[in-house]
């Protein structure tokens, strides 16, 4: 069960095409995500551990589930 925080994040996640940038206020709500398996953590030179995340394929279903409305 996530969290209203991490849903959120999610809906956010979602309706932004992953355009969200990762800061220390929303990186607990993304962490909570992995470890829920709907989302991984992307590490780069640049932005360093965690500077990215994306969509596991589970994230991908649960996407879908909230764009046709199943997922309240």
């Amino acid at each position: 069960m996530l969290s209203d925080t991490a849903l959120i994040g999610f809906r956010l996640f979602v309706e932004r095409n992953g355009d969200m940038p990762v800061v220390n206020s929303n990186r607990e709500a993304f962490r909570e995500l992995v470890r829920e398996g709907v989302m991984i953590a992307g590490h780069s030179f640049a932005g360093g551990r965690e500077s990215f995340y994306a969509l596991t394929e589970a994230g991908k279903r649960m996407a879908v589930m909230l764009e046709c409305g199943t997922l309240a």
